[in-house]
């Protein structure tokens, strides 16, 4: 069977371009000769090795307005059996060009994100979205990466069986030992994006309340981006220049995750929480907040973390000082660990292969 994947137009190899890639790479490999994995990108990542077990196309898009036409130009040179495309409104567009061309690929809508934040970013948007429950069931299969998100498409659609929970797979840190002591400064982490969507502003809002409380503590923040500027600002206003250190992206922090204590998520909205699995893979515990989707999926035991309301500075802040006033102690390290071992790429893998293979069977059965 011919499986093509869809990557929409973005610059960043981040949290959804990495999904694509490992799970094209353990397809393509565990499954040579049952499954031929092609992935099409917009950019040209600079992360990608040059040697790859999957095929890769190129389509330069540098907007969502091009890519439509683009995906559906590739769709008629080639026949394949699955189109997989991340996010709900690409998916919608190529779906209506393809069926418009009277294609017979059968559709899989892979959501990362939250569309219900994503189906407000443009006009566009907007319209896509008011298809969204016109459309939704008629795709032949929608993947939502945290059961929550799928709760949340079954009530969107009034079809309990629109959506099926497949997880992603996340990178393993087991190797950490950590080397945080049990003296000095509380050593807390957060690793992500630096957008409003990771709440990294309600984050040193929420730091700077722990210091205020005449609290030892130290915070690192992992990541790149827009508001880079702005959160250098807000550190040096509330006076945290020693206290808080942006360290920019770095593509593997085991170094970073050895030196913490806890993980904090601050995040607005997700989809799923990568970054949270990484941490729980080196056994950190976690403090997050609840917001949609993911995280009280995730943190579903006392001994993996606590999970807080979102955008509220102070419930967060009272989290991190419950935290840092505790013995420090390691004893849940392995609840943790073996949590995280679930999003191992061999297992998500084998899950994604059974459910494109059965997709292929019915479109056999359907052409017989």
């Amino acid at each position: 069977m011919k499986v093509l994947y869809v990557v929409p137009p973005s610059t960043h190899f981040a949290g959804m371009e990495r999904v694509v890639h490992d799970l094209a790479c353990g397809l393509a490999t565990r499954y040579r000769g049952r499954i031929e994995v092609s992935v099409l990108y917009c950019h040209r990542y600079v992360e990608l090795p040059e040697s790859l077990p999957y095929e890769v196309l190129f389509e330069e898009a540098g907007s969502l307005r091009a890519f439509p036409r683009k995906v559906a130009r590739q769709l008629g040179r080639d026949r394949y059996d699955v189109v997989v495309i991340a996010q709900f409104e690409p998916t919608v567009l190529v779906w209506l060009l393809h069926r418009l061309a009277r294609g017979k690929s059968r559709f899989v809508m892979h959501l990362h994100g939250n569309p219900k934040v994503e189906g407000t970013t443009s006009r566009r948007a907007r319209l896509a979205f008011s298809l969204f429950n016109l459309l939704v069931p008629r795709m032949d299969k929608v993947i939502a990466v945290s059961p929550a998100l799928a709760r949340y498409l079954a009530s969107r659609t009034g079809h309990a069986d629109v959506a099926d929970y497949l997880p992603n797979p996340v990178r393993q840190f087991g190797e950490v030992v950590r080397t945080a002591g049990t003296s000095g400064p509380v050593r807390f982490l957060t690793i992500g994006r630096l957008a409003r969507q990771k709440g990294h502003d309600v984050l040193i809002e929420a730091f700077a309340q722990l210091i205020g409380q005449g609290i030892d503590a130290h915070l690192t923040i992992v990541g790149d981006g827009e508001e880079r500027d702005a959160l250098s600002a807000q550190i040096e206003r509330l006076g945290l220049a020693g206290k808080v250190r942006l360290a920019g992206k770095i593509a593997y922090p085991a170094a970073e995750l050895a030196e913490a204590e806890c993980f904090v998520s601050a995040s607005r909205w997700e989809g799923f929480g990568v970054a949270i699995v990484e941490a729980m893979s080196a056994g950190l515990p976690v403090i997050a907040t609840d917001c949609d989707f993911g995280p009280t999926d995730l943190i579903d035991m006392p001994e993996k973390g606590e999970v807080v309301p979102a955008e509220d500075a102070g419930a967060l802040a009272a989290a991190m000082a419950d935290f840092a006033s505790r013995a420090r102690a390691r004893a849940e390290e392995p609840v943790r660990r073996e949590a995280a071992a679930f999003f191992r790429l061999d297992n998500v893998v084998a899950q994604h292969a059974a459910m494109l293979e059965g997709l292929a069977w019915r479109g056999d059965v359907a052409r017989g």
